[in-house]
């Protein structure tokens, strides 16, 4: 009869045996700070009894580091994530380093939970956008890794931790500066997400463009197209005077396009647009669209190379806190969908 080999311990089961959550766990494994001496004698002896020792592990465990780095992002989907992936693991690999990709999906319980998986890897460093800005429990998690973290995009405002970010504020005020400039007497702030950092700077930028102006600021969420039409309806004139968009995202952009061509109303004779961050295609509809251009590829390269600095103790210099993020600028591209017939760059 073939003998059955028991089920190899999981991490439940050093778990129950210390008497802890699987969470202390993991805290131990990873060589995290916030464990007592006596906690953590517990799990080590749980770990030897039940002879639970991946390879990933024992290797971490006497010291060795996996060779691989992590990267949590809303969404693999996204160009933008994606973009900034793809230069962050050019830069992996140039330190012979294996880049594990996983999306949060903006969900702060998927985040957490990718966090805990990425750290059971071993990784030795992370590149994290955030799901939320404010996030107490992860950022108490974060700030007590050993493991050097770098914020891409979103900054980890409360976990003392270094970000590159854009410079979104500025952006979306040029953006609806360039709108005013053309005397447009309306100026409509159609967005999506008001919630997340990036998107919350842009209004920023809007609202004090409008502001500095003597316009009153007018701010519209739109979660799908016809959102978006029904916010172009209440302010389009019915004399035939122009009205703008500024759409603080790709996704807004998207739906006041859509809604646009349901309404039959002409860009930009009748509505101007001009987007927050540039997309494929873009120059490519009729009228090609102007937008506030983020450096994709400078904002993954700068946070990975910040990251190995960090990952080396090379960091000397380089702020370690949010007051004072690496900030990246943007570029107004200016195309037709604004009302400027001739394209420039």
């Amino acid at each position: 009869m073939k003998k059955v080999s028991p089920p190899a311990p999981k991490l439940s089961d050093v778990a129950r045996l210390a008497g802890v959550g699987t969470t202390t766990v993991s805290r131990v494994l990873n060589g995290r700070m916030h464990v007592s001496e006596e906690t953590n004698r517990r799990v080590q002896q749980a770990i030897r009894d039940l002879s639970y020792s991946p390879n990933r592990i024992a290797r971490s465990l006497r010291g060795a580091t996996s060779g691989m780095i992590g990267m949590i992002v809303p969404s693999i989907s996204d160009m933008f994530f994606s973009q900034c992936a793809e230069a962050v693991e050019k830069v992996a690999r140039e330190n012979a380093s294996l880049l594990i990709v996983m999306a949060s999906h903006d969900d702060p319980s998927i985040e957490f939970e990718n966090l805990q998986l990425l750290l059971l890897h071993r990784i030795d460093g992370l590149i994290l956008a955030s799901a939320q800005t404010r996030n107490t429990k992860l950022h108490e998690e974060l700030s007590g890794l050993t493991v050097p973290v770098v914020g891409l995009d979103r900054p980890l405002r409360e976990a003392n931790i270094p970000s590159v970010i854009s410079e979104n504020r500025e952006g979306a005020k040029a953006a609806t500066e360039h709108l005013l400039a053309h005397g447009y007497s309306k100026v409509l702030c159609i967005h999506i997400k008001p919630e997340l950092y990036p998107v919350q700077e842009r209004l920023h930028g809007y609202i004090e463009a409008m502001q500095e102006a003597g316009l009153e600021p007018l701010l519209y969420k739109a979660e799908n197209a016809a959102d978006a039409q029904a916010c172009i309806l209440k302010h389009i004139d019915p004399a035939g005077g122009v009205l703008a968009v500024f759409a603080a995202n790709n996704l807004a952009a998207r739906f006041t396009w859509e809604a646009l061509r349901t309404l039959h109303l002409a860009i930009p004779s009748r509505v101007a647009m001009l987007c927050f961050d540039d997309f494929d295609l873009a120059d490519s509809l009729t009228p090609p669209m102007s937008v506030v251009q983020q450096t994709v590829d400078d904002l993954g390269r700068n946070a990975a190379e910040l990251l190995f600095r960090r990952m080396q103790g090379q960091a000397d210099g380089i702020s370690q806190t949010n007051a004072d993020p690496m900030r990246l600028p943007t570029r107004l591209v200016i195309r037709d969908s604004c009302g400027c017939h001739k394209i420039k760059t």
